[in-house]
């Protein structure tokens, strides 16, 4: 049984497979197996991946699936692992190669659940600093809610998944973001690395990117929906307020302000904050933020469409 299970979904990266599987392959961490999914890719994907099964098979196992997102992949992946632990790798990006020597180290010196680790992101092939951690000066599960989303910075012991019925949402887009906050409802056990041990490659081409207007932006409200309905009525209700704020009137508003499609959406968001937090500006979180966050945050909830424009330069709202 390896100790580490680490999940890579698959739908047509012909261009990226080797270089991500490289970088797990060579790991320092020798103790792991590497489950690939493939969510029903037309390339040559399938032909890699048997390459690399053929050549490391008490490595790797590969599983083919109709094409269903990278959710159901994901979800695939976790009823297969064979691992204590789940490390997530999205198959355009690659890890440092004492990645999982680190995390492993970290999470069980320290008896944890979760071990969250700091990642680079790469920009037109150039590593960005960033940090992804919100600062908190309360206990690890309260920052861990409030932090970075992505479940690929992060190993995380199986039976949190499976003891808890915790899976990735299906059929929509911020599947990370609606279901990773959830598992800090079932441990304490969670502790934090600076060290970026990971790298995010971002494309101009992803979903998050496109300069056309994308109707799946507007999945953002079905994922805080989900996280609301799990986090309203517990003691992290002020976390799920600071999500709401961050990924309502801030993050998703920077996507909806350009686009006439989306314009609609910044009256809806306004009309959701009214109604569940109506006294945002009082999180501990948001008052955590510059003062240019507060001031777009305010705009967007005032709905000033047109002083957004000016101030973020957008080009149609």
């Amino acid at each position: 049984m390896p100790k580490l299970s680490v999940i890579v979904p698959i739908y047509n990266a012909e261009k990226y497979i080797e270089r991500c599987l490289e970088s797990i392959i060579n790991q320092t961490f020798k103790d792991l197996e590497i489950i690939l999914v493939n969510d029903g890719s037309i390339d040559n994907s399938q032909e890699i991946i048997e390459k690399y099964t053929n050549e490391y098979p008490d490595m790797i196992r590969f599983f083919v699936k109709e094409n269903g997102g990278q959710a159901t992949a994901r979800n695939l992946g976790i009823e297969k692992a064979l691992g204590e632990y789940i490390a997530f790798v999205d198959v355009d990006d690659y890890l440092e190669l004492d990645t999982y020597e680190k995390a492993i180290d970290y999470i069980e010196q320290n008896n944890l659940d979760i071990v969250c680790f700091d990642f680079w992101e790469i920009i037109n092939g150039e590593k960005a600093e960033k940090n992804h951690y919100l600062i908190s000066d309360e206990n690890n599960v309260k920052k861990y809610i409030v932090s970075e989303s992505s479940p690929v910075n992060k190993v995380i012991k199986t039976k949190i998944f499976r003891e808890n019925g915790v899976r990735f949402l299906e059929k929509y887009i911020y599947e990370d973001l609606a279901t990773i906050p959830i598992l800090g409802k079932y441990t304490s056990k969670i502790g934090f690395m600076a060290d970026k041990l990971y790298n995010y490659d971002i494309h101009e081409n992803s979903t998050m990117r496109q300069r056309e207007y994308n109707s799946k932006l507007e999945n953002i409200f079905v994922a805080i929906e989900r996280l609301y309905s799990e986090f309203i009525d517990t003691e992290y209700k002020e976390e799920l307020e600071y999500i709401y704020i961050e990924h309502l009137l801030h993050a998703a508003n920077l996507r909806f302000l350009a686009y006439e499609e989306g314009k609609e959406n910044i009256d809806k968001i306004s009309k959701i904050m009214k109604e569940k937090f109506p006294n945002w500006r009082k999180n501990k979180y948001y008052k955590m933020q510059n003062m240019k966050y507060k001031i777009i945050c305010n705009l967007f909830f005032y709905k000033q469409k047109k002083i957004l424009k000016i101030i973020l330069g957008g080009n149609n709202a």
